[in-house]
């Protein structure tokens, strides 16, 4: 894959501020400031709703709802459809986490992951970006747009990435110690 001009790791992520819509029907303008002000956050950037071309992309965006259990990390979805929508969205695919509205693609020009499908409508490529608390890109992984390799990052190597920079919980002992 050519590389798409996002953010590289190391660098600051591009500050923004959308409509974010809750699997509980709230919507409230976010800037990514705010969202990290309860942690770091993984963007996930979703090209549309409901045009989840395969059961392998379905799949994947479900399981960014595993690092939604660290209280230490908040999951964003991001992509173009309307507030309304992406809270259907998000019931469809039984996410817990929230969605930013990216109607005009602005987000995701800003972090390089923007293509024209077929040479002609603009849209975003899947894409996930971990930024940590002081607002420092850790991880990212872009998709082929021609989606000739994979539809979704390594999950366990994103797992490795978020547990050396949060750092391991402590494992529950339920009462034995």
């Amino acid at each position: 894959m050519v590389d798409s001009g996002a953010p590289t790791e190391g660098s600051q992520a591009p500050e923004f501020t959308a409509p974010l819509a809750t699997p509980d029907g709230s919507v409230s303008e976010v800037s990514l400031s705010s969202l990290r002000s309860d942690g770091a956050v993984l963007l996930v950037f979703q090209p549309t709703d409901f045009d989840v071309g395969s059961f392998a992309e379905r799949h994947a965006l479900g399981e960014y709802d595993w690092f939604t259990a660290d209280d230490r990390l908040r999951v964003v979805g991001v992509n173009r459809a309307r507030p309304r929508t992406n809270r259907e969205f998000a019931d469809y695919l039984e996410v817990t986490y929230p969605f930013c509205s990216d109607r005009d693609l602005s987000i995701a020009d800003a972090y390089g992951v923007t293509y024209r499908a077929f040479g002609v409508a603009r849209r975003a490529r899947p894409a996930c970006f971990f930024v940590d608390r002081e607002g420092t890109i850790r991880y990212r992984w872009v998709g082929d747009r021609n989606r000739s390799g994979r539809v979704r990052p390594r999950i366990s190597d994103l797992y490795e990435v978020v547990m050396d920079v949060l750092g391991r919980p402590e494992t529950e002992s339920f009462g034995f110690a």
